[in-house]
């Protein structure tokens, strides 16, 4: 229990040590995961699951706004569904000055590729959808993000929707 005290302190004491904008670049790439949850006529037939994401962020340090390209995989539990896409996003950057958070706004269009192995005439699509979230940027002795978002697309007549919540890493 202490150590684990000890690790909290020591965090919280560099976060409010590291200015975050010292640590704003104008490109960065990332790796991240979390868990997606389903929603709406998703959330019938599967379960929580999981996902992976890969980003290239472009960014400027003067201006609040950037664009960032995602790829994502989710696997949602239950039933074998499962969401590819790549999407195309505009951020916002929400002023914070001498903190180690840096929130944003995040919103996109994309390529949605949904599939289910386990239900039978359940066939394989592509469809445009959208998204929309919140995260920040953590700047806690490495570069991070955590971030919350909707996103809303079709298989067939079904809308889908789901709510990924990611932790990753910036390089």
């Amino acid at each position: 229990m202490r150590r684990w005290m000890l690790a909290v302190a020591v965090g919280v004491a560099a976060m409010g040590t590291t200015p975050g904008g010292a640590q704003q670049r104008p490109i960065s790439a990332g790796l991240a995961g979390g868990v997606s949850l389903p929603q709406g006529d998703l959330a019938d037939r599967a379960d929580a699951g999981w996902h992976a994401l890969g980003t290239l962020a472009l960014s400027t340090l003067m201006q609040p706004l950037g664009l960032r390209l995602d790829v994502s995989y989710n696997r949602f539990g239950g039933g074998d569904q499962n969401v590819g896409s790549a999407t195309l996003n505009a951020t916002y950057r929400l002023p914070m000055t001498n903190s180690p958070m840096s929130p944003y706004l995040v919103s996109g269009l994309g390529a949605y590729r949904s599939d289910c192995s386990a239900t039978d005439g359940c066939e394989a699509s592509t469809k445009f959808g959208w998204n929309v979230g919140l995260g920040t940027k953590l700047y806690v002795g490495f570069r991070s993000f955590l971030e919350a978002r909707y996103h809303r697309t079709r298989r067939g007549d079904t809308s889908l929707s789901y709510f990924p919540l990611t932790l990753g890493l910036l390089f």
